[in-house]
């Protein structure tokens, strides 16, 4: 160990980053003994790091891949390493910084040329300049390369070979079935497969009303019959409609396998996998759903009723992008659907339903009409206002859209803040499901791709708050008759799209709050805060 000390004094080594991670013989001891490998690790590396009397900071990585795309913290290691923040990077050995793909070895070689990184190990430290260490450093890199490639070639091929077998290899047992560590196949779990049942005999024959005949309804319809039931979905939550869909949609219900049929990587980018590498075996395990039953479950998917797309209104409606709720700050959205009603004559009748509602279950929910109502007679008001009373409710507005929470710098940059912090607790749940090894390959690199690019998007985000128009400028009489205006062409316009360009040229938005909830007939009583463009009430004319 002196010899060390001596070279690391001849060095100059003054910073110090030690990188822990886990090797897969790491977590297969920690599977079979349960040790912390990982605090071991930093115990030898204390050691060994202590005695040489230098500062040193650690870097443990949580998750276990082999790739640096997989390893957040090795990631923010090369940054700092570039940023000339280390003089060394110290390792239990070479290979824990790296034995994915050679693309990682050539990056991980490189920085340690051109930055004149030096390595310790507990047993040697490795010296850029000169020409033998870099020999030994490049045959370590390319023996720990050759290593991964070897044993993912077994598991790969294990896997492979017990999936043609109907053998369960595809980590956590679907809902529905258990694993059995005996056979390796699938067996029905009867409290779960009860589930699966149901929700097949209800899309198929109908839901059960209350006079007990049965109705025909789509997924959403149907996953709000299961919630009212009762009845919790796979993940332990209420059902939505896209789970439904992925239960009526999943074969492995018929008692099929399928393996290694997931998205691949080509040249950096996500494509689908060539069917000739797919893995499908029939009678793997025991079905839950007979073949006569999925087939004509997936009859009826297939033949899902739909609206022509000539009989489709894409028109742009009224409120469109205006409206936003207070309670959850989200903009509200139009809803529309009729309802079929037979009356005791015998006549059938339909109920035109149509609302304002932002997307959130429980939150704000107005008929649609209502609010539009409203905001004309809130503009029909203002045009009566005398002068003194007008310039006061234009002053409070603009008071109103500088000084309200959600559009302020700080209030924005809190919400950003808080959807990196998301984000993070979201990244280090994928390293857990992937270390534990729930999370395929294939998931976690979709899944943490897609955390990465909005991560990225909110590093890069800059907002601006406008300002507050000013209402000195503006001309009051002419700013009366321009909203008289807009009311007389609201009224004779027939489009819905040119209804909501009135209105957008006039509001900038307008605040949507519930006071007091509707009952029976009696509609909710709303609070509506519109806030004008200012800068449109000051033109001369419209």
């Amino acid at each position: 160990m002196a010899s060390l000390k001596n070279l690391i004094k001849e060095y100059e080594i003054k910073n110090v980053v030690n990188y822990l991670r886990k090797s897969r013989q790491d977590e297969d001891r920690e599977r079979k003994t349960g040790e912390d490998t990982l605090h071991e690790q930093k115990k030898l590396m204390d050691r060994v790091l202590a005695d040489y009397g230098i500062p040193y900071e650690q870097r443990p990585e949580i998750g276990s891949g082999d790739k640096i795309a997989t390893r957040p913290v090795f990631q923010q290691v090369i940054e700092d390493i570039k940023m000339e923040k280390y003089d060394a990077i110290a390792v239990k050995e070479i290979s824990r910084m790296g034995r994915g793909s050679y693309t990682d070895m050539g990056i991980i070689y490189d920085l340690i040329q051109d930055k004149r990184l030096f390595i310790i190990t507990p047993w040697k430290v490795y010296d850029p300049t000169n020409n033998t260490d870099l020999r030994q450093i490049r045959f370590e890199l390319f023996m720990s390369r050759e290593e991964f490639e070897t044993t993912r070639e077994r598991l790969t091929g294990g896997r492979y070979n017990a999936a043609l077998e109907g053998k369960w290899v595809a980590g956590r047992s679907p809902f529905g079935y258990d694993y059995d560590s005996n056979t390796k196949h699938l067996v029905i779990n009867e409290k779960q497969a009860e589930v699966i049942r149901s929700v097949y005999d209800f899309y198929l024959n109908g839901i059960i009303q209350d006079n007990g005949k049965r109705k025909l309804v789509q997924f959403k319809a149907l996953s709000t019959y299961l919630n009212r039931l009762g009845i919790k979905s796979p993940a332990g939550k209420d059902w939505s409609y896209i789970a439904v869909q992925r239960i009526l949609l999943n074969d492995l219900y018929t008692g099929t396998l399928r393996f290694n049929t997931k998205m691949t990587t080509a040249d950096g980018q996500r494509v689908p996998r060539p069917e000739n590498e797919h893995v499908v075996v029939k009678d793997a395990h025991e079905a839950i759903i007979d073949q006569d039953m999925w087939d004509k479950v997936q009859d009826r998917m297939n033949k899902r009723e739909s609206v022509p797309h000539n009989k489709l209104d894409f028109n742009v409606s009224e409120l469109a992008s205006l409206c936003r709720c207070v309670k959850c700050g989200k903009k509200m959205i139009r809803q529309y659907s009729t309802q079929h009603y037979q009356k005791a004559d015998g006549s059938k009748s339909i109920y035109h339903k149509e609302f304002l509602w932002c997307t959130i279950n429980g939150c704000t929910f107005v008929k649609y009409r209502n609010v539009e109502e409203d905001l004309l007679e809130t503009l029909r008001i203002l045009g009566e206002l005398d002068n003194k009373s007008f310039k006061a409710q234009m002053d409070m507005l603009a008071v109103k859209k500088e000084s309200k929470g959600t559009i302020s710098q700080a209030d924005i940059q809190k919400s950003i803040d808080m959807r990196k912090g998301e984000l993070e607790r979201r990244m280090k749940f994928i390293f857990e499901k992937y270390e534990a090894g729930i999370y395929t390959d294939e998931m976690f690199l979709e899944r943490k791709a897609e955390i990465e690019k909005e991560k990225d998007g909110l590093k890069n985000l800059h907002v601006e708050v406008p300002g507050v128009e000013t209402t000195e400028d503006i001309d009051i009489e002419a700013a009366k008759q321009n909203i008289k205006s807009i009311l007389e062409t609201y009224k004779v316009t027939d489009h819905k799209s040119d209804k909501n360009a009135i209105l957008r040229s006039i509001f900038d938005h307008v605040d949507i709050e519930i006071l007091e909830k509707g009952r029976g007939r009696r509609p909710a009583k709303l609070k509506l805060t519109p806030y004008l463009k200012l800068s449109f009430l000051a033109q001369k004319t419209v």
